[in-house]
């Protein structure tokens, strides 16, 4: 069972709880089994199931005296001889005591030395359990602030220089302060932003759902939710995107910032841009690749290369709109019409002297072979007639 504690980790309560199922289901479900169950509710921040899997392990050996009889209204159990499971029960108990209601400044002060010492250990699970719970009491309202201040002490720790050195371990290692600290602006930006460098872009949007409303206010945020977009196929969403990372920056007064945001917006237009509406032209998609193209040429009026391609779409469009080369030109209304009197006179005149104007039969042919030919046959049966009507 020692997946519970990582499936608390990385905090999957329906796998939990489902493996937890499935223990009991068995029936070798013991008290150890429930205390890691504890334990790993406790990791992933679900304290009323800690607390119910904590109950079950004491029902399960009451011998381990789990709760303590303090009025003494029940039998003292027999202590059993001492054995491994009894020796790890005990421990995972101590454990979750100390996980349940911790000594946050203590916690941290005994693990902040390690962490400087090397960073890694957080990547471990001596390191990353403690983490996980001081990450859970520190943001509970009304705790007190560690001394020094948690957030700062975990960024300075993997830098640009570290990221640049182990970019792997760096962005696992920003994951994790992002899932302890969900509230944190820079640890969402900075696991996105890493997720996307290694093209993880699963990983980097699930970073950039439901941000919270420090990462709004930081223009970085929006440059990532655009570079997400654009890695995504959409040009469109990236360029909104920009458009907010530019307004972020304005209201920050940051003029270098701004200068990065416009230099990617226009890369994108005419890199990314061009290939999605080259993309969605050759599938056939003509209306999203006119839109895409008209987005680009409001914002990029003057790259000659968007006008030569507005003048390529518009080409391969209009052989489709023309009529085709072997079609005749329509007639007039005023030539249909008296061409139509011109045949009910002819057909009366020759209908009075007991020669009705020849009927028009389809084709054995449906094609236009067929067709071609029955009506050089009418044309001929109608010479005929139109002889007739001029001598009689």
């Amino acid at each position: 069972m020692a997946d519970l504690l990582e499936l608390g980790r990385y905090g999957r309560c329906r796998e939990l709880e489902e493996q937890a199922q499935a223990g009991r289901a068995k029936g070798d479900w013991s008290a150890v089994a429930a205390l890691q169950l504890g334990c790993a509710w406790l990791l992933a921040g679900d304290l009323r199931q800690a607390d119910l899997a904590y109950l079950e392990a004491d029902q399960l050996d009451l011998s381990l005296a789990l709760v303590p009889d303090v009025w003494g209204l029940w039998p003292s159990p027999e202590s059993p001889a001492p054995s491994p499971q009894r020796q790890e029960a005990l421990e995972l108990a101590q454990r979750w005591l100390s996980w349940r209601n911790p000594d946050a400044q203590a916690l941290w002060q005994q693990l902040r030395p390690q962490l400087l010492a090397d960073w890694h250990l957080a990547l471990e699970p001596a390191g990353r359990d403690p983490l996980l719970i001081l990450g859970r009491i520190t943001a509970m309202p009304g705790a007190t602030p560690l001394d020094p201040p948690l957030e700062p002490e975990l960024a300075q720790l993997v830098a640009d220089a570290e990221i640049a050195a182990e970019p792997a371990a760096s962005c696992r290692y920003w994951q994790l302060l992002a899932e302890i600290r969900p509230a944190w602006g820079l640890a969402r930006i900075r696991a996105a932003d890493l997720a996307l460098g290694r093209g993880e872009l699963e990983t980097s949007g699930r970073w950039l759902i439901d941000p919270p409303a420090e990462a709004l206010l930081n223009p970085w945020f929006h440059d990532v939710v655009a570079r997400h977009a654009v890695a995504c196929g959409d040009v469109s969403a990236g360029l909104d995107a920009w458009g907010e990372a530019i307004s972020a920056g304005q209201a920050q007064g940051e003029t270098a910032l701004i200068d990065i945001f416009e230099q990617r917006r226009r890369e994108a237009r005419r890199g990314p841009g061009v290939l999605q509406v080259r993309s969605l032209a050759n599938r056939g998609d003509a209306d999203a690749a006119r839109q895409l193209l008209e987005r680009l040429l409001a914002e990029d009026s003057q790259w000659q290369p968007l006008r030569s391609l507005q003048e390529q779409l518009g080409q391969a469009a209009a052989p489709a709109a023309a009529p085709a080369p072997s079609q005749s030109p329509a007639p007039a209304p005023a030539e249909l019409e008296a061409f139509t009197l011109m045949l009910n006179r002819a057909s009366s005149r020759l209908q009075a002297l007991g020669h009705p104007l020849p009927e028009l039969v389809a084709p054995e042919d449906p094609g236009l072979d067929g067709a071609a030919a029955a009506l050089e046959a009418w044309s001929r049966r109608l010479s005929d007639y139109e002889a007739r009507y001029a001598l009689a």
